[in-house]
């Protein structure tokens, strides 16, 4: 929920009945079997999709999961290992907390954005995907400041007589 995915275009996409994600969400303690079996496989098909915004349905159901999810202090899912994050008792890797900032600096975004790039089997993946890997807009991924040694510009010709 954390990237904004609702219980109503999970199971539009993966076919969890939204009823049963709900109540995943709020009775932690009372997650069926097969639902335990079922969100491994809708995680690794939902996981490098963005979540349905074409109707203006679907975009208040996405901004109410992620205004959800922010609330309840929910990290997004590169806040997790990988070896952990599908055992019962798997939370975010240590020492991560949300931060009471709204915003993230661009040099932080920038560095994560070449890890996920570098690491996290995105290197030719477009900026959408990077973007909400990182839990930020593709316009705050293409916003941020280019790290040292990045030209931004081509350099001006120097001022001065030609000889």
């Amino acid at each position: 929920m954390s990237r904004s995915w609702a219980p109503e275009s999970i199971e539009r996409a993966a076919g969890i009945p939204a009823a049963d994600t709900g109540l995943a969400l709020t009775l932690r303690r009372d997650i069926t079997a097969e639902l335990a079996g079922r969100v491994p496989s809708a995680c690794d098909f939902l996981w490098d999709k963005q979540p349905p915004r074409a109707t203006r349905e679907d975009q208040e159901l996405a901004g109410a999961a992620r205004a959800h999810a922010r609330r309840h202090g929910w990290p997004p899912p590169m806040a997790y290992d990988d070896d952990l994050i599908d055992l019962p008792g798997g939370d975010a890797g240590p020492g991560w907390k949300r931060s009471s900032r709204t915003t993230v600096r661009s040099a932080d975004l920038a560095e994560d954005a070449q890890f996920i790039r570098e690491h996290g089997g995105c290197r030719l993946a477009p900026s959408a995907l990077v973007a909400m890997r990182l839990g930020v807009t593709k316009g705050a991924l293409e916003r941020r400041r280019p790290g040292p040694g990045v030209r931004t510009s081509k350099p001006k010709p120097a001022k001065g007589r030609m000889k």
